[in-house]
């Protein structure tokens, strides 16, 4: 059969209470306010008139500033919600990865809340119980199956949640932000299961505010702006166009109706590709590249060495258009030559004797967002050989 999603004027109207404002007037204004001053129904619309095709083949990326209707758009796709008017079709067998919780009860077993989950997501009950004891063992529940729900940690839960998701493979995947559900090990599970499970459907659509996952896996985009659809068309052109309607955001153009997307409610990610000593002893110089999930170019860098911060001191803008075609931003000047000055270093095996970690965020102050070391980096600042060859490993004081 083949996968599809067709939408044509597409809308969903859903009831929503307002309450007047009280503010003055003191306490008996107040108290008497809420008794005889109800709330008021209106109903808001959070999708308008939304007209796309889907088709086999596609990786759909859905791009938007905080509630502009992405996860309710995902959920009209999974029939969470029915649209008000307009219309739907869904050619192929459905998957969302968007609640990991749907369908479990506390009071079951961990064994029983496989076949009531399974059943809430629309799998057949005699497959869930034959693949039960694949489900506890992908989650490391084996030991816990006669145990009540209710007894499992959180991330027991969502490890449970995950692997009852992911069971079968389905022609169309949807998925609200990437899955991160565990340690290091069981992530690296389900990392290699979400890349298999991609891989074998037929329409996967992507929800995420992490750019590069998203030119990373999809193919085609759409951009949501206040519930209406504003573009539809190839990935690094919906990318483009996300972070001019960014730009005008913060240029005061478009109404900024979320608090959220401010410059400190964005994602920083980015890479250190380059790292040398000056002849000044203690100054580094440091290359690379940052971005923020809405465009923009952050300014604060800091190397984080055993638990001590040192931010940059001087910063220079380099244009990198690869990086600019890459992400689909509307600049090219997001890289970057950072001077950081660290007393006490005179090598860079220096810092090999240490953890070494880089930051990135709008300011210094706000730097908490991990950038990614290139391995030629990484081998600056390994530690220098000893005379027999092999490597001095960090002490334990090293590392305090």
């Amino acid at each position: 059969m083949t996968a599809f999603l067709r939408a044509r004027d597409l809308s969903l109207d859903v009831p929503a209470f307002f309450q007047s404002e009280r503010s003055d007037g003191g306490w008996n204004k107040l108290f008497l306010g809420a008794a005889f001053d109800p709330p008021k129904r209106r109903v808001v619309r959070l999708l308008d008139k939304l007209s796309f095709d889907v088709r086999e083949g596609d990786r759909l990326a859905i791009l938007g500033r905080n509630g502009a209707g992405k996860s309710t758009l995902l959920r009209v796709m999974n029939r969470v919600y029915q649209p008000t008017s307009g219309s739907l079709e869904i050619g192929g067998s459905c998957q969302a990865l968007l609640n990991m919780s749907l369908g479990f009860n506390g009071y079951a077993t961990v064994r029983e809340n496989i076949v009531l989950r399974g059943v809430a997501m629309g799998l057949p009950s005699v497959f869930l119980r034959g693949h039960a004891d694949e489900i506890l063992a992908f989650a490391g529940l084996r030991e816990k199956s006669s145990h009540l729900l209710r007894t499992l940690s959180s991330g027991q839960k969502l490890r449970l949640g995950f692997a009852i998701s992911t069971v079968a493979q389905h022609d169309i995947i949807l998925m609200d932000e990437w899955v991160g559900t565990g340690d290091s090990d069981f992530m690296a599970k389900a990392k290699d299961r979400m890349r298999d499970r991609v891989g074998g459907s037929k329409i996967v659509v992507l929800a995420s505010h992490s750019t590069g996952l998203l030119r990373d896996i999809c193919n085609k985009g759409v951009v949501l702006e206040a519930g209406k659809l504003v573009f539809h068309g190839d990935v690094s052109d919906a990318l483009k166009f996300y972070h001019d309607l960014m730009a005008r955001v913060q240029a005061g153009e478009v109404p900024n109706l979320e608090s959220a997307d401010a410059p400190g409610g964005a994602q920083v990610f980015g890479a250190i590709e380059g790292i040398s000593m000056t002849e000044v002893p203690g100054r580094l110089l440091v290359s690379g590249w940052m971005v923020d999930t809405h465009g923009r170019t952050p300014s604060g860098l800091v190397l984080e060495w055993n638990g001590l911060r040192f931010p940059h001191r001087k910063m220079k803008r380099v244009k990198r258009p690869d990086v600019m075609r890459h992400f689909g931003l509307n600049g090219d000047e997001c890289g970057f030559l950072a001077r950081i000055d660290m007393p006490g270093i005179s090598a860079l095996s220096d810092l090999g004797q240490g953890e070494v970690r880089f930051f990135g965020g709008h300011t210094t102050e706000e730097a908490d967002a991990p950038l990614r070391l290139a391995a030629s980096v990484m081998a600056l600042m390994a530690p220098a050989p000893m005379a027999d060859g092999s490597r001095e490993e960090p002490t334990t004081h090293d590392r305090a």
